[in-house]
């Protein structure tokens, strides 16, 4: 939770340009403090205390959610990993469909896994790791609105 609130100051304080976050510093902070966050995660699914029977149908389901936000997430990854600076609006691959790849597949995977994992409390807080992305993702389109007059046209043929 630490870790997420510390990405949300770091996305609000960036889109708000308070701050200068262009530093090679800053940015190997919120990736070491990405790479905690994540490792906590899935830690929370091993170790949850309150976990429950599912049926079989039911776990591979949710192996299945997790699978398919890994797979949204990389998608996402590589097709901004082309992007030459932040003056570019990125509307190929994955992009041009959804607008927001990575954060959709966070989402989908922190379901997915818990129930794959009988992991019940983690499965709940799902909803405060849910309304983060979906904060970072309104953050990041006031400011690909600000810096993209086509943003709103790419906005309204897309999902997410």
């Amino acid at each position: 939770l630490v870790c997420f609130g510390l990405r949300t100051v770091y996305n609000y304080l960036k889109f708000e340009r308070r701050r200068s976050f262009d530093s090679k510093g800053a940015t190997a902070a919120i990736y070491l403090n990405m790479a905690v966050l994540w490792a906590a995660w899935f830690q929370m699914n091993f170790w949850d205390p309150v976990k429950t029977i599912l049926p079989a149908w039911l776990r591979y389901t949710g192996l299945l959610f997790f699978a398919a936000g890994v797979l949204l997430f990389v998608l996402g990854d590589i097709a901004m990993r082309g992007l030459a600076n932040e003056k570019e609006l990125v509307t190929k691959s994955v992009f041009s469909k959804i607008r927001h790849p990575v954060y959709l597949g966070f989402i989908v995977w922190v379901i997915g896994f818990p129930i794959f994992m009988q992991s019940m409390l983690t499965l709940a807080s799902a909803v405060l790791w849910v309304a983060f992305f979906v904060y970072w993702k309104y953050l990041e389109e006031h400011e690909l609105e600000r810096r993209h007059p086509e943003y709103r046209a790419y906005k309204r043929r897309t999902w997410f």
